[in-house]
């Protein structure tokens, strides 16, 4: 069953470091510590690189919370109905929140489901049924942290050396043209960021 999803926190480390970027555009740099003029528009590609990747291949790339929100549980008499959380990988549930049918909130015991992390969207299942709710938007509300991030065992999900590739050569396409861009055009991911994205899409996108 899907739902609302929503962005509660973004990244606060980009899986691109700035010297990676200004490497990769061949910008020379000054000056201690080092820097070029374009730092701040670089820092800015970054994360509209990262973006972008995410949109296109349902996939958290930098640690992050979500808000996901439904009007109901799936069906309540369907043991194996599950949740489809929208976005790979998840890393932890945080909360399944619900109003019951009295209009009282309610959470759910981290017993009484299953998180399948294999899943790609990750899922929760029920153990036995889900909860009936209120007959309202919005009813059920689950937050949980998502997002390719290192070192981090048991739960480690290393970003694929080709995402992070694809990210670069987009970086390197809206540096070349960041000037030519008007409001007639359109922006398009290159052809070879798109060709090493496709192998690792998960969906149609967040």
């Amino acid at each position: 069953m899907n739902g609302k999803l929503k962005l509660i926190t973004d990244g606060q480390v980009e899986p691109i470091t700035l010297a990676e970027a200004r490497l990769h555009l061949r910008l020379d740099t000054s000056g201690s510590p080092p820097s070029h003029p374009d730092d701040s528009l670089v820092t800015v590609l970054i994360t509209v690189a990262r973006q972008s990747a995410e949109a296109y291949l349902g996939r958290s790339l930098v640690q992050q919370t979500y808000e996901l929100a439904l009007d109901r549980f799936p069906n309540p008499d369907d043991v194996t109905e599950a949740i489809n959380l929208q976005v790979w990988p998840v890393r932890s549930i945080t909360s399944v929140q619900y109003q019951d049918e009295d209009d009282a909130s309610q959470t759910v015991d981290a017993a009484d489901y299953v998180f399948d992390t294999f899943a790609k969207p990750a899922e929760i299942v029920p153990i036995e049924l889900w909860p009936g709710t209120k007959n309202k938007a919005n009813a059920v509300k689950i937050t949980f942290v998502a997002g390719h991030t290192d070192n981090d065992s048991p739960n480690n999900y290393p970003l694929p050396l080709p995402i992070k590739q694809a990210m670069l050569l987009q970086i390197g396409q809206l540096y070349e043209f960041r000037e030519a861009v008007s409001t007639e055009q359109t922006y398009e991911m290159p052809m070879g960021s798109t060709a090493l994205l496709t192998p690792y899409r998960i969906s149609m996108g967040l």
